[in-house]
């Protein structure tokens, strides 16, 4: 049995963020608020399977995580992709 894969990938930085200085960090698969100083927020990261910059793309996302289970599920395979968009805000 397969487990379940949890991906996040960071949006942009909205405008009122920046003015707050507030910003999100990436480091392999885990990501932590740090404040305008730049050091990181205690108790605020986290970590995940996978975790993707702003600068990631759709395309990127899709073969890196949903292409085989799209593959999968065309020859009859149980697969389930899930997206939502999350915010903090």
């Amino acid at each position: 049995m397969e487990k379940i894969c949890v991906a996040v990938r960071v949006r942009p930085s909205a405008n009122e963020e920046s003015v707050n200085g507030f910003c999100w960090k990436v480091e392999s698969n885990r990501i932590s608020l740090h404040g305008s100083d730049g050091t990181p927020i205690s108790g605020v990261s986290f970590a995940f399977d996978h975790v993707f910059d702003q600068e990631c793309s759709n395309a990127r996302v899709y073969e890196l995580l949903t292409k085989d289970i799209i593959n999968a599920a065309v020859e009859g395979f149980n697969g389930g992709v899930q997206c939502f968009r999350f915010s903090l805000a």
